[in-house]
Order: structure tokens, then C-alpha cells, then sequence
């Protein structure tokens, strides 16, 4: 029997070579197609998949397809238990209910500190000093308004369309218009190992999205659309741009400026999500910050990620009125439909972050009560809570379910809370593609597993 290991990437055949790890820190494996065994080192609880490559069986002439002599694959749909990158920006617990950025846990980060404060965490992996602070706001608000043309493809689309559709065509139009900055019309790598434009970048699509936002916002609703404020913060900003103001005072209410700036905290970022895996997909063949984000913002649009919000919010108007509350958690008990928002693939326990969105929907106590549709949501949640069926299956509302009842309390469509959920993400999906574009070329190239018809001959 041969026995294998690899101490360095590359397995030897022969006697086992001690590994610089600790020995108990390895997985033996038996190949009983060969009666091979080989030893891979454990490294922060995981396996190199390449460390497959090297279990090579004869070929297998009646299922040649396998590809047994090139080494055994990986097989993991929808990335269940497969680490496709190491980061520094996020971390999540789902079991103990834990959430930090760069360490700090989302509790502190969200009573201590502010939205400006977080972007600028995320971005660069520390908290900014107050000289720091003021010139990341000083560098948000310069960002120059995005060109006429950009404006014009939102304003194409008939006013009641998908305002996502709105966002993305925008975001397609502004890269129109930056063509020195996409790399394939320049014919070269323009930001891998470019740490000076890579920063810019993310100044400049973070200050853009939010005007691409606020202009579809505007367009959607017949609101005018207000030329940023150079003084503002960026959330205050984004209020103002909308015309989401005050009528006594024509200014964003500083109340709601502080509950979207400590909701944007609590869901700037969550780790490798279904949106940042698609961004840091397309990041990894090398195009430009806007494809890699568009990439992003369009998988979040699927219902079985952040659409799932809007699909919520349907399902709830659907319902009527707190009366009917209990028929729906009814038909939703016995299979014949769903309850969008409600459970997480992460967490098994509370989400931390509900705690503290609750705390918010308090402090809109009187904008909650006269909203019915929020009745209709609160109703049913009250229900799922102490419903058997929702409680030994572990099924929790999503902590951005209870973040899009902020949105409504705060007086937005709700066919717009989806668009807001995205620009508060957006904070950290840059941050993913800054750190995307600190690392090495390697575009991700999955593999598939072929189980078509194979060897089939044309007729004479």
C-alpha cells in the first residue's frame, strides 16, 4: 500500500513525510478503489479540494465520463460546504448568533459608532480617525454627478417598472460613459495589484449608486430629484436626493436619518452571500468594479435571495387585513404556500441584528400603528412566533424582513424597500471586491459532474 501526503501542495509517494502542521491536525483517507491512503493537512478546519486531485483511480471504461484517472472531484451544489475564498472583512456564526465587521461585533459597531464609521471599516479594516472620517465624507460628497445619458436611460423606462431594472440599466449606463475604466476596452489589467484606482473606484461607485438610486426612487414615485448636498452625510444625503424631507423643515428628519444609518450598519455586509459570490465571480475574471457590482445587485434581485423581501411584502397585501393572519399561517402549515422571510440558512438562533431593528421599530411606534399593511406583517409575525410548527423547525424572521418594516414605517413603497436593502449592501460588497483585487489572478472556474449520453455515432 502506498501511502501519500502532502506537506506542500504536492503528494509523494513512499513513506509519509511528518508534516509542519501538528499530526493530529491531518485526515487520513483509504482509496478502496486502489488501497491507496493519503494524508491531506487540516488548516483552520478545512481541506485543500485540489488535495482530491492526487486520489486517481484506473479508467473506468464503462463510465469514462467520471475522469476516474484524473483525480477525484468535489461535488458541492450551491456551495453548501465549500470556502471559495479567504477574507478579512466578515464574520458570522449562525448557531451562536454571532455577526462581526473586522472583529467588532455588530452590537458595538451599531450603539457606539456610526454609518460613516462602518463604510470606512469595511473599506480599509479600521476605524477611521475623526480627520479619517471627515475627509471619507469629504471624498463621498466630490464624486461628480453621473452623466445627462445615465439619467436619460432611467428616465426611459415607464415609470411604474421594476425600479431594480431602473438601478441596473443605470449602472450599465455609467459604465458606458467610463470606458478608460473597464479593462477590456483598455486592453489590459487596470486594477489587480492597483490599490490607488481600486480606492477611487469604490468612492466612486458608492457615491454613484446612490444618486442612480435616488434618480430611479424619483422617477418611480413623481418625486423630484435634488442635487446632492456637499454637506451632508451620505445617508442624509440619499434622503435628500430622494426628496424623502421633512415638511416643516424641507430637510431629511434627522430621526429617520439615524434609524436608516443604524439599519445600513446592521446589513452593510454578511459574509458570502448568494450576491457576494456572484460579485466576486465576475470580479475574478478581471473586468471592472460596475460589471462586478451589476453581477451582484441582479443575483440579490432572485426571490430565493433579497427578492424574497418584495415577494414578502406581496404576500403580505395579499392577506388584507390582521384578521385573516391566522388562514395564512394555516395554509402555510399545510404546505400550500410559502412564508417568505422567515427562516435563514444561517442562523439557527436569533439573528443579532433583530434585536436592535426591533429596538428601531419601537422608536416608529406611531409610523408602524398607522400603516395597515405593517399591521397585517406584525400580525402574522405574532403568530409564526408561538406557532409550534414555526418555533421546533427553528424558523425565525429574517432579520432583513424586520428591516424592510423600518422602510415602510419611514414611509417608502414598499416595491422600493428592495432597491434600499441593495445600497445599504453595497458598503460591503465593495469591500469584498477591494480585497478581490488585493489577491492574486485566478479566474473561478467551477467543475461539473456529466451524466449526458456519451460516445453516441451520427448514422451513415
Amino acid at each position: 500500500m502506498a501511502v501519500y501526503s502532502e506537506p506542500s501542495g504536492v503528494f509523494q509517494p513512499g513513506i509519509s513525510i511528518k508534516l509542519k502542521a501538528k499530526t493530529n491536525n491531518t485526515l487520513r483517507i483509504t482509496d478502496n478503489r486502489t488501497g491507496n491512503e493519503y494524508i491531506v493537512p487540516i488548516d483552520r478546519n478545512s481541506i485543500n479540494a485540489m488535495s482530491f486531485k492526487q486520489m486517481k483511480a484506473p479508467r473506468d471504461v464503462n463510465v469514462p465520463c467520471d475522469q476516474t484517472e484524473y483525480g477525484i472531484r468535489v461535488y458541492d451544489p450551491g456551495y453548501g460546504n465549500t470556502a471559495v475564498s479567504e477574507s478579512s472583512i466578515t464574520y458570522n456564526d449562525g448557531l451562536k448568533g454571532i455577526l462581526c465587521y473586522r472583529g467588532y461585533n455588530i452590537g458595538d459597531l451599531v450603539t457606539k459608532k456610526g454609518f460613516a464609521d462602518t463604510q470606512y471599516l469595511l473599506l480599509w479594516g479600521h476605524l477611521p480617525s475623526p480627520q479619517e472620517k471627515a475627509q471619507w465624507q469629504k471624498d463621498l460628497a466630490s464624486v461628480s454627478q453621473p452623466q445627462k445619458s445615465v439619467f436619460d436611460v432611467i428616465r426611459s423606462f415607464p415609470p411604474d417598472s421594476p425600479p431594480m431594472a431602473m438601478i441596473i440599466a443605470g449602472l450599465s449606463a455609467l459604465q458606458a460613459t467610463q470606458k478608460e475604466l473597464t479593462p477590456a476596452y483598455m486592453a489590459r489589467d487596470i486594477y489587480l495589484k492597483n490599490p490607488n484606482l481600486v480606492d477611487s473606484q469604490c468612492v466612486t461607485v458608492l457615491a454613484s449608486m446612490a444618486m442612480i438610486s435616488a434618480a430611479s426612487y424619483c422617477h418611480h414615485t413623481g418625486q423630484k430629484f435634488n442635487e446632492p448636498d456637499p454637506n451632508m452625510s451620505y445617508v442624509e444625503n440619499m434622503l435628500w436626493m430622494m426628496d424623502h424631507t421633512d415638511p416643516a423643515t424641507g430637510r431629511p428628519n434627522p430621526k429617520y436619518v439615524r434609524c436608516v444609518e443604524k439599519l445600513w450598519i446592521l446589513i452593510a455586509d454578511h459574509e458570502m452571500t448568494c450576491s457576494t459570490a456572484a460579485l466576486l465571480q465576475t470580479a475574478s475574471s478581471l473586468p471592472d468594479a460596475l460589471s462586478a457590482l451589476i453581477s451582484a445587485v441582479s443575483a440579490f434581485y432572485g426571490i430565493l435571495h433579497g427578492g424574497a423581501l418584495e415577494v414578502a411584502y406581496k404576500n403580505i397585501a395579499e392577506v388584507g387585513s390582521a384578521s385573516n393572519a391566522q388562514a395564512k399561517i394555516d395554509r402555510v402549515k399545510r404546505k400550500e404556500e410559502r412564508l417568505f422571510g422567515y427562516g435563514h440558512r444561517i442562523y439557527r438562533v436569533t439573528d443579532p441584528r433583530a434585536v436592535f431593528i426591533k429596538e428601531m421599530l419601537d422608536e416608529l411606534k406611531d409610523e408602524v400603528d398607522r400603516d395597515p399593511l405593517l399591521k397585517v406583517a406584525f400580525a402574522i409575525d405574532d403568530i409564526a412566533q408561538k406557532d409550534e410548527y414555526f418555533t421546533s423547525r427553528g424558523l425565525k424572521p429574517n432579520a432583513d424582513l424586520f428591516a424592510t418594516f423600518v422602510y415602510k414605517a419611514l414611509g417608502f413603497p414598499a416595491d422600493f424597500i428592495l432597491p434600499l436593502t441593495v445600497m445599504s449592501r453595497t458598503q460591503g460588497l465593495m469591500a469584498h471586491w477591494k480585497e478581490a483585487m488585493a489577491g492574486s489572478a485566478r479566474i473561478w472556474r467551477p467543475q461539473q459532474l456529466y451524466k449526458g449520453d456519451f460516445g453516441k455515432k451520427l448514422d451513415e
